[in-house]
């Protein structure tokens, strides 16, 4: 029995049970316990502003045996809408012939902004799936940015199709429980429900892994998923 409802006794009040059940967390780490793949130079020299800055690929990112750029999030179990505020757009920009972030989310009814920082030609393909969601051109950086708005669930791959090594994800959720795993491979989902979950773990190119965790008012479910460079991505 929670303090609050123990409280709520005393007072002889009856709290509804949402407010009797406080949001807990799922947070842990997505590991990698194979030989990390060496970094690959991109070769970006058919476009002379972007072969004035040598890049390496950065599909791959493991330090100390944590992988970063990993999408997690509740893919069943959460009911209704996320929470999150939509006011402010996620912004994908083109910087030095590459998308930045790499990775990032969205929800379900969120604003999603496409933008040049480069003085060059690129065009941005986006697709959900094999749909493609639009394929605009984008001459320079005074180019405005292309708006859309996120309508449906998963994963939204970007592409420019002058640059062809340029890509980005956005994973799109409805629920909002979702995270990416950073340097050090942790992640913190917060404002999570007290219940049962499947959790999914998504990567660009070792693809997907699930777990169940449980939920308790107030506390922190632990997660952990593990690659070891042998999977691939489908789809």
């Amino acid at each position: 029995m929670t303090k609050l409802r123990i409280a709520a006794m005393a007072l002889g009040c009856a709290l509804p049970l949402a407010a009797l059940a406080a949001d807990g967390s799922i947070e842990g780490t997505v590991d990698f316990a194979g030989k990390p793949p060496t970094p690959v130079k991109l070769h970006r020299e058919a476009d002379p502003y972007c072969a004035k800055k040598p890049m390496t690929d950065p599909s791959v990112l493991v330090k100390n045996g944590k992988l970063e750029n990993v999408w997690v999030h509740v893919s069943k179990g959460a009911s209704g809408s996320a929470k999150a505020d939509t006011s402010k757009p996620v912004e994908m920009d083109q910087k030095d012939c590459m998308y930045t972030p790499r990775m990032t989310t969205a929800v379900v009814g969120q604003k999603i902004q496409a933008k040049n920082a480069d003085p060059v030609l690129h065009n941005v393909h986006t697709y959900l799936g094999a749909t493609t969601v639009f394929n605009k051109g984008m001459p320079n950086e005074k180019t405005p940015p292309i708006e859309y708005v996120a309508k449906e669930e998963g994963m939204m791959r970007w592409k420019c199709d002058v640059h062809p090594w340029m890509r980005g994800y956005i994973g799109i959720s409805k629920n909002g429980l979702q995270a990416v795993s950073g340097a050090d491979g942790s992640f913190k989902i917060d404002n999570v429900p007290p219940g049962k979950y499947t959790v999914e773990s998504w990567h660009e190119k070792y693809g997907t892994k699930t777990q169940e965790v449980t939920v308790e008012a107030g506390k922190p479910a632990k997660a952990t998923f593990k690659y070891d460079g042998t999977e691939k991505a489908t789809g």
